[in-house]
């Protein structure tokens, strides 16, 4: 059954194309329903479709060689998946879980390939997309390096919320361990650097979901260290 072509135009990603090519991939899309705690990407896998988050929350885990867990993302309405795939034809490296009940717009791999090919609209925001990922990527890396355990956990969080969660707010945060394991230190030592965020008014907890309540400060956190805390007393 064809996709609305309403529901294509709603998308960022396909704005500005012609009115034929817009009916042509409406013909070829599928919409996808996931359960939730489903994997529906997984390490070592080729992705046969480019997909687009229509609700729903997922959750991205990159996996080391080794097993660990070194960076987790949060994916929400309006994201993309598949777009290294979709640049490099190769497997994946991470693996991908719903956190809640999901709904994707599926574009078919190949499809996908040869709009980029043809379409210089379309190549420009995959490269967009490419673009924020290595950022993302980097912003991780150098977090690695700070000598500071707390330091680390800020800018994670820093990053977590930063990525695309409305009114910074961290739904469906990763366990304490996988926050651990990311930031490189203890799940003990995520435990005391939530709190002490808690004590101080920055976050506020609500089930399964961080509010931040003072942004800024937590910015801050992530750029200049544990130090701040001390500044607020």
């Amino acid at each position: 059954m064809p996709v609305a072509i309403d529901l294509l135009k709603q998308f960022p990603f396909f704005q500005g194309l012609s009115e034929g090519l817009i009916a042509d991939l409406s013909k070829s899309a599928q919409i996808g329903a996931v359960k939730e705690h489903q994997e529906i990407v997984s390490r070592g896998k080729k992705i046969n479709f480019l997909s687009f988050v229509l609700s729903g929350r997922l959750q991205s885990t990159e996996i080391a060689n080794d097993g660990r867990i070194i960076a987790t993302t949060i994916i929400i309405p309006g994201d993309v998946i598949g777009c290294l795939t979709l640049a490099d034809n190769q497997p994946t490296t991470n693996k991908i879980v719903t956190l809640s009940a999901a709904q994707l717009l599926l574009i078919p791999m190949d499809l996908a390939r040869r709009l980029v090919e043809t379409e210089p609209l379309i190549a420009s925001r995959i490269m967009a997309l490419l673009a924020h990922a290595l950022r993302q990527s980097v912003q991780e890396k150098i977090m690695l390096g700070l000598p500071n355990a707390y330091h680390r956990i800020y800018v994670q969080l820093d990053l977590l919320a930063n990525n695309g969660v409305a009114q910074r707010q961290i739904s469906h945060i990763p366990r304490q361990q996988d926050i651990a394991a990311m930031a490189n230190t203890s799940r003990e030592t995520v435990s005391r650097a939530l709190q002490l965020l808690i004590k101080n008014g920055i976050l506020k907890k609500s089930g399964h979901q961080l509010e931040i309540t003072r942004g800024d400060i937590l910015n801050r956190l992530a750029q200049e260290g544990p130090e701040v805390l001390e500044q607020l007393k």
